[in-house]
């Protein structure tokens, strides 16, 4: 499965446990008895959605987070090496390989901070502290959605990568002659 097949289903998978929720974005101490009734009457089924997403994201995060330092290390790493040993201008490449270097860092942290507080939020008892359960919940889907983010700056490396692949190719089948 390529990356951006991934990122739609990472998207389609955020959505659908908005929807699920569908609570809205309040602090816990302005929540209406209305939505504390709901947290309680719903907490086993919110709780259960919570643990599949912490399950398929974790096993996203293993397959994404493969691709991505493979990317790093094996594509991006060994080429630039292999330019450089071979006394090529590679310092376009360089900048753009340690730019993702260190959206690849943020992203692991990032993540380490959304699982942290999603674990945090599905130990807590939603059906006796609906407040403090709605409060852990908006902090980890604030975490969660930083995170997409982190995946969308990545991308975008990867993205300027290919181009500065490209420019490197054109500039060298210019300088050498070749087609």
């Amino acid at each position: 499965m390529n990356i951006r097949v991934r990122l739609v289903v990472f998207a389609l998978i955020t959505a659908s446990l908005l929807s699920v929720f569908a609570l809205k974005n309040t602090y816990a101490e302005d929540l209406s008895s209305d939505q504390i009734s709901r947290i309680s009457a719903n907490c086993l089924s919110i709780k259960g959605s919570l643990n599949q997403l912490h399950a398929s994201d974790a096993l996203l995060r293993v397959n994404r987070g493969q691709i991505y330092e493979s990317m790093g290390s094996k594509l991006m790493g060994n080429f630039n090496a292999r330019l450089g040993n071979n006394g090529l201008d590679n310092k376009g490449l360089v900048v753009v390989s340690d730019e993702y270097q260190t959206a690849l860092a943020t992203f692991r942290n990032d993540y380490q901070a959304y699982e942290k507080q999603l674990s945090t939020t599905i130990k807590i008892d939603c059906g006796k502290d609906q407040a403090g359960f709605h409060t852990a919940l908006l902090d980890a889907r604030t975490k969660r959605g930083t995170v997409h983010d982190d995946i969308l700056h990545l991308n975008q490396y990867i993205d300027d990568y290919r181009s500065a692949v490209n420019d490197f190719m054109l500039n060298f089948d210019r300088v050498t002659g070749s087609n």
